[in-house]
């Protein structure tokens, strides 16, 4: 029988909401599952493989979250893999999906040591390039001093990310679209969580408060997820979140492909089966 660790927050058990249906899918395909936090001091060599989950915390200590997937590679299969989890970690992989083609949401990038530009937008949100949970982000309008904001995400070693504050994000919200194993399964979508947001919070509290609803999957939205995934390394799993252009076009909000939440009870019962699956069929290839 194939033994799987599903990798949470270190330190933690808890697959919340996406735990039921996952293991009751990895059970009827015969594969034993442990949910573990991520961290040294386990014998990962005896998993046939690790897959990462809700392991959220990693913003907090990002040099060691790559350490051990690292540490992992060296003994036994990871996904989404370390070139993966090294790259995504930090949305300066938006800059490597844009001049791929693919259509971003305006950013301009203030790496640490530079001067805070001039921000060319009436309303925009400041936030780092590693982060989850909308930590360290927040909603500013023009003329508002946000230096003190930037050096604070600067000093962790991060860019700060300046972007227009998407409106359509008010009317429509954002929507996610999960690709498991190379097939769309499904969708959510997700209210605003920075339309208050008017000063930046050193934790993950200000998305627990955004509503999260099922969605059917909308077939521009699907491709353009394809589109998304070909143009990134290879995926095991990933949510691609969108917004709605001026044009009404899909742009690209976030690849989330290191521990996207699956919130699989807005999911059809088939979407858990599907994670399993691709997880199962990644092992024997």
């Amino acid at each position: 029988m194939a033994r799987v660790a599903l990798v949470v927050n270190r330190g933690a058990t808890d697959l919340h909401n996406d735990g039921p249906p996952l293991l009751a899918a990895f059970g009827r395909l015969g594969i034993d599952v442990d949910v573990v936090g991520w961290g040294s001091g386990r014998d990962w060599a005896r998993f046939d493989g690790v897959v990462v989950r809700n392991s959220w915390d990693y913003i907090f200590d990002r040099d060691g979250f790559l350490a051990w997937a690292t540490e992992v590679t060296a003994v036994t299969r990871l996904a989404n893999s370390l070139d993966v989890l090294r790259w995504n970690t930090d949305k300066r992989y938006l800059r490597d999906l844009q001049a791929a083609g693919i259509p971003t949401v305006p950013t301009v990038w203030v790496e640490p040591g530079d001067d805070p530009p001039a921000v060319p937008w009436d309303h925009f949100v400041v936030k780092p390039s590693v982060s989850a949970g909308a930590r360290m982000s927040a909603r500013y309008s023009r003329g508002d001093d946000i230096g003190a904001h930037v050096q604070a995400i600067n000093a962790g070693g991060a860019a700060a990310m300046i972007q227009p504050y998407v409106v359509s994000v008010d009317d429509v919200g954002e929507r996610g679209t999960y690709v498991f194993g190379g097939k769309v399964s499904h969708a959510i979508a997700k209210d605003a969580v920075l339309a208050t947001v008017r000063a930046p919070l050193d934790d993950l509290s200000a998305s627990s408060h955004q509503l999260v609803t099922g969605s059917a999957v909308d077939g521009r939205l699907a491709d353009f997820a394809m589109r998304v995934g070909r143009s990134a390394p290879p995926l095991l799993y990933c949510r691609v979140d969108t917004v709605t252009g001026e044009d009404g076009a899909p742009v690209l909000m976030e690849l989330e492909a290191t521990e996207p939440f699956l919130f699989l009870e807005h999911a059809p019962p088939a979407a858990a089966d599907l994670f399993a699956r691709a997880v199962r069929d990644w092992l024997s290839s």
